[in-house]
């Protein structure tokens, strides 16, 4: 299915599906184009998968393809992608590749086949015809080259690396390796259908003030708006801030934090900043001081006040109930169906249906009826969309849906 491009339809569009597949694909080529477009094989896949949501990367795809026809590549290819004769020799083929590639796929009406241009999937039933596997068809496809010209009103459609300048955004990697151009691809898709969402993010800072307490420095952060963070202290005057936010995009989120963090702390200096995790598997986060460049890169840390008793007092609560200490051996039940026998009994009152609770989520009618069938786990954004709808701490959420996952390992 082919979508109208206009930023309403766009928009509406992403509200049916979970999630954007961004797939760019490299295939074999001669300077003098003396290879028929019939005789092009794919040599690389390259895709992301991004939450609908957020627009966040959840996961990637990357393989090499051995071709067949020609399996030799031209120097032009090999300079053009910069991938070697040797790593094609040891790459599987196609049938193989393609295979693997359908699996990492979500449900079909899960997502949406989003590449820049239209040609990557002409490319991709080339190969399959070839093989004689069947046509790839996709329940909806997204050309991002034309829903780019539109968004921003251009007279015509522009190469990636075009679009990324116009966007005052850098290209990251290597040009024409397949991987990379998903990636850059994607740090398309917040301008393309103008819509914020919530981004989690990691900050390292040096603080540089001796002077400075760990409490000044919490009681800092906690005035300019940050009690709801967790913030770590590493002992050697470097601190990591996790938090999630509303905002337009990552890279806009990072800027204004930082923005804010100077300001309270005019010390401070950013290290690193990288994306915060959506993924309830990893709701344990890992150290954010281990595997830096520090000179003991496994000391431990001391979580700050800035996690504010209140959270550390319902955290205490829950791990002391019997909803999360579970005896051994029996299973834990699934956050649903706490929403459901405590909660939704009391919201159908208020005249609210389905739509209106998947509306106050952040979910699409089928995902909020997947919820109450267990098949949405609960992440970070949804957990705090729980909490405003049903008064319950988003850490009650994420606690419930961590120890139904660890009861069925």
């Amino acid at each position: 299915m082919d979508p109208e491009y206009s930023s309403d339809s766009l928009n509406a569009l992403m509200n049916g599906y979970r999630h954007i597949v961004v797939v760019d694909i490299e295939h074999t080529c001669k300077m003098d184009g003396s290879i028929p477009p019939e005789e092009r094989e794919t040599i690389e896949i390259g895709a992301v998968l991004i939450d609908t949501c957020s627009l966040q990367l959840v996961d990637e795809f990357s393989r090499l393809i051995r071709p067949v026809i020609h399996p030799e590549l031209s120097q032009f290819c090999i300079e053009l992608t910069g991938i070697k004769q040797a790593e094609l020799d040891v790459a599987a083929h196609f049938p193989e590749v393609f295979a693997h590639f359908i699996d990492w796929l979500p449900n079909n009406s899960d997502y949406v086949l989003a590449t820049w241009g239209s040609y990557d999937l002409v490319q991709l039933n080339i190969d399959c015809a070839l093989h004689g596997m069947p046509a790839f068809s996709p329940s909806t496809t997204l050309n991002l080259k034309v829903a780019f010209k539109e968004a921003r009103n251009l007279k015509k459609k522009v190469g990636l690396k075009r679009a990324l300048e116009i966007s005052n955004l850098s290209y990251e990697g290597s040009h024409h390796r397949a991987l990379d151009d998903a990636k850059n691809t994607a740090k398309l898709l917040p301008l393309i259908f103008k819509r914020s969402g919530i981004y989690e993010a990691t900050i390292i800072f040096e603080i540089n003030d001796d002077s400075l307490t760990m409490d000044e420095i919490d009681d800092s952060l906690f005035d300019v708006g940050f009690d709801d963070a967790i913030v770590s202290h590493s002992g050697d005057g470097r601190i990591a801030i996790e938090f999630s936010r509303d905002s337009t995009s990552y890279d806009n989120l990072v800027e204004s934090v930082v923005a804010k963090i100077k300001d309270a702390i005019p010390s401070a200096k950013e290290i690193q900043a990288s994306y915060g995790s959506r993924q309830t598997s990893q709701i344990q986060r890992p150290n954010p001081f281990k595997n830096s460049d520090r000179e003991n890169p496994g000391i431990d840390i001391t979580t700050s006040r800035v996690r504010s008793q209140k959270k550390l007092k319902s955290i205490f609560e829950i791990e002391d109930g019997d909803i999360v200490d579970i005896p051994d051996g029996k299973e834990m039940l699934h956050p649903a169906r706490y929403f459901e026998d405590l909660f939704l009994h009391k919201l159908r009152p208020q005249g609210l249906s389905n739509n209106d609770l998947s509306k106050r989520l952040g979910l699409a009618v089928e995902q909020f009826d997947d919820f109450l069938i267990e098949k949405i786990s609960v992440t970070l954004t949804l957990a705090k969309r729980l909490e405003a709808v049903t008064g319950m701490s988003y850490e009650f959420w994420i606690r419930t849906q961590s120890k139904f996952d660890n009861s069925r390992k």
